[in-house]
């Protein structure tokens, strides 16, 4: 079978018709509300531990962590609706082992003493996740898992007396401006 470059061009033009439809789509209901729920999320916890110490951290990070979960959940499973893609079930078990062996590492080497190492410490694994998920999936979320780790980093070292504005603004801040990147800009 042999194609006329009019037919081939046809073609091709479908195939890039194609495949902007299903970036739309892609870039319409995936990601950004998952960004944008735990940016204002980080903003809470950082709010409520700059004005209720750590105390206030306590009481609070557990419901709206659990809150948090609940509402990505209901997330992804309207927007499994709208794109359907496969569960990667080997990225899952990546993400599994990663948490599980970050979390147990906590009562092992007791190294946190303080709210902000803490919440510094767990931030970095979730940043760790999303640089774990763009690698996979070669995606913006490398590259916002970086701005998040790097974010951290400077606010644990060098503003600590500042240290949950500086999350609140620039970790809150990073997911909800990523969340607006992936809405409105990513291709």
């Amino acid at each position: 079978m042999h194609l006329t470059k009019a037919e081939a061009a046809a073609a091709l033009a479908a195939i890039d018709q194609s495949r902007e439809a299903s970036r739309r789509a892609f870039r319409a209901h995936h990601g950004h509300y998952h960004l944008w729920l735990w940016g204002l999320i980080w903003i809470a916890m950082a709010m409520a531990a700059h004005f209720g110490g750590s105390a206030g951290m306590q009481r609070f990070s557990p419901w709206l962590c659990l809150g948090g979960g609940l509402a990505s959940f209901l997330i992804g499973w309207r927007q499994s609706s709208q794109v359907r893609a496969p569960v990667d079930r080997r990225f899952m078990g990546v993400l599994i082992v990663l948490v599980f062996f970050a979390l147990l590492w906590i009562p092992v080497l007791h190294p946190v003493t303080t709210t902000e190492r803490l919440f510094t410490y767990l931030g970095l694994i979730c940043a760790q996740i999303y640089i774990v998920s763009g690698i996979w999936f070669d995606s913006y979320l490398a590259w916002l898992g970086l701005v998040l780790t790097v974010l951290l980093l400077v606010g644990f070292f060098f503003f600590l007396p500042f240290f949950w504005i500086w999350v609140a603004i620039f970790g809150g801040g990073s997911l909800i401006l990523g969340g607006f990147y992936v809405r409105y800009f990513w291709r």
